[in-house]
């Protein structure tokens, strides 16, 4: 075997090992939230490289009794957990509690975050022999300040679930709507 191909056989059995296999897409950091497509939601564990220990939170919608789950160092990879059914456009929103640190990050726009970034990267994901499902991958970064950047302190794969960011102008009309009917429900008042 030539000393190319062997490199290259290496490289995938370390990919396939760590439950990275099925990212058939670039990880991007992403203030994007996660979007149900309707039906029933089911999340895998993918892994973990951090040093720090960490669980995950579903926080809304509220009402989830399996909180928290998915504790970064002693889960399996593969293990599935259902979070139940949902109608298409039901915005689900995590929080990773690093508890190493006290620090906690949110999915979605950097805002929430107490250093004000983004913590989160998402890609694509094909099954695999691991998470037999295709899905979206969600990765945390669980440094308060960015830490390296990389989003694989603590991985998910999605079923039935999207990312999704609003483009700045239907967001300019949302609020532009929102103004309207308050201004329209203050003149009923006045």
């Amino acid at each position: 075997m030539n000393k190319k191909l062997l490199t290259a056989a290496m490289a995938l059995a370390f990919v396939a090992g760590s439950a990275q296999a099925g990212l058939v897409s670039p990880v991007t950091p992403t203030a994007a939230e996660l979007v149900t497509t309707g039906g029933e939601v089911v999340i895998y564990f993918a892994g973990q490289s951090a040093g720090y220990d960490s669980v995950l939170n579903l926080i809304e919608p509220a009402g989830f009794a399996g909180n928290p789950f998915f504790q970064n160092h002693s889960t399996p990879v593969g293990t599935p957990l259902s979070l139940g059914t949902y109608a298409a456009g039901t915005v689900l929103r995590f929080r990773m509690d690093v508890t190493s640190t006290g620090q906690s990050f949110f999915t979605g726009p950097g805002a929430g975050n107490p250093d004000g970034l983004v913590h989160v990267g998402h890609a694509n994901w094909a099954a695999d022999a691991v998470i037999p499902v295709d899905g979206l991958w969600v990765g945390f970064e669980d440094i308060l300040g960015g830490g390296d950047r990389d989003y694989d302190d603590n991985r998910f794969v999605f079923t039935n679930v999207r990312s999704d960011v609003p483009e700045p102008g239907s967001l300019a009309l949302l609020g532009g709507a929102a103004l309207a009917a308050a201004g329209l429900r203050r003149r009923r008042f006045l």
